[in-house]
């Protein structure tokens, strides 16, 4: 069975190698097997590997934050799950082509579903879900503000606000970003710079914002405070500028703005069972009704890994790169983003 590995860290397309190791075998009472179909690649896969991330692990280590695939083969004592289920993986780990799990860390989706956009639902859509809908009471109108919006996780953000009848304000690096934000369902784009703060006020007419969302990290999150109302709150969800944050004393001892750290792992480790399960079955049925798309940038085998991952870190990349463990998989011609490059 191939599996990617990576035995130091480092540059993430020198670090990850693609092994073949020992199958996992027949699942246990309570467990299930996985042909793992599709894997997103995250740019906190690429911290991992570069050692940069929240958690570093014992190495030799294997990676991959979110996967779906189908059930080969269920453990006795399985009732709920059955062979040929199309699946969501919601532990780490999945860069395989086989998975035997607790048969409690998978969640169960409709088969018609494209297994491109169930990979990617994990870390971009529950992030977003757990930033727009949870961190601040926002009623219908209200401004969200937000940098890192062409992100898997940011265009997630603007797909929900606009769903919930919210507003984008989103700060992008360069010129040319900001009518692929728009395209991608931002209200507002704005590059940012020293005239940023003044153009976003005009544009909100006097109705701060109570939530930014950041993922860049640096002197930029300095900018978003004036755009909050007196109490709002930034979020940091990402460290994109690998630079650290910049706030002034006086936004947060007289504008009393708060800043908050946010990480997916934490959180979800922190959830129950139901708690999980309910999170992601939200963004599955938004998916399913049309709300969520990732966008696709490229599909490519566990043996190009290398290829793959300088792909994702390529600056200005559009969409996200996935795995295909096992080979090409059945899509429906109406799947969001079915126009990619396959490098097969």
């Amino acid at each position: 069975m191939k599996q990617i590995r990576f035995d130091a860290f480092g540059p993430p397309s020198h670090a990850a190698r693609c092994c073949e190791v020992p199958a996992p075998g027949d699942p246990s009472a309570w467990e299930v097997l996985v042909d793992v179909e599709a894997c997103a690649i995250n740019p906190a896969d690429l911290a991992k590997l570069a050692g940069r991330y929240g958690e570093r692990p014992k190495l030799p280590a294997t990676l991959g934050l979110e996967a779906a695939g189908r059930i080969v083969a269920c453990g006795a004592s399985v009732r709920d799950l059955a062979v040929g289920d199309r699946v969501i993986l919601i532990g780490n780990d999945n860069w395989c082509q086989q998975r035997r799990v607790a048969a409690s860390t998978v969640l169960k989706v409709a088969p018609e579903l494209d297994p491109l956009q169930l990979a990617a639902l994990k870390v971009g859509a529950c992030t977003a879900l757990e930033l727009v809908r949870r961190h601040a009471v926002l009623e219908r109108g209200s401004w969200i503000v937000q940098t890192a919006p062409l992100s898997s996780v940011g265009r997630a953000v603007m797909q929900i606000a606009r769903h919930d009848g919210l507003r984008t304000l989103n700060i992008v690096r360069r010129p040319d970003a900001v009518d692929e934000v728009k395209a991608a369902g931002g209200d507002v784009a704005l590059v940012d710079g020293p005239h940023m703060v003044k153009a976003a006020k005009a544009v909100m007419h006097g109705a701060p914002a109570m939530l930014a969302l950041d993922a860049v990290g640096g002197d930029g999150v300095a900018r978003l405070a004036p755009l909050l109302e007196r109490g709002g709150t930034i979020v940091n969800y990402g460290m994109l500028s690998g630079r650290p944050i910049e706030l002034g004393c006086d936004e947060v001892i007289f504008g009393g703005v708060e800043l908050k750290g946010f990480w997916l792992t934490h959180r979800l480790s922190r959830m129950t069972l139901a708690q999980r399960n309910t999170l992601v079955a939200e963004a599955v049925e938004l998916l399913r009704r049309g709300v969520l798309s990732a966008e696709i940038a490229a599909l490519y085998p566990l043996d190009a890994i290398g290829n793959a991952l300088r792909h994702t870190d390529e600056p200005g990349r559009r969409g996200k790169v996935f795995l295909l463990p096992n080979g090409p998989i059945a899509r429906l011609s109406t799947s969001p983003g079915n126009v990619a490059p396959a490098h097969l």
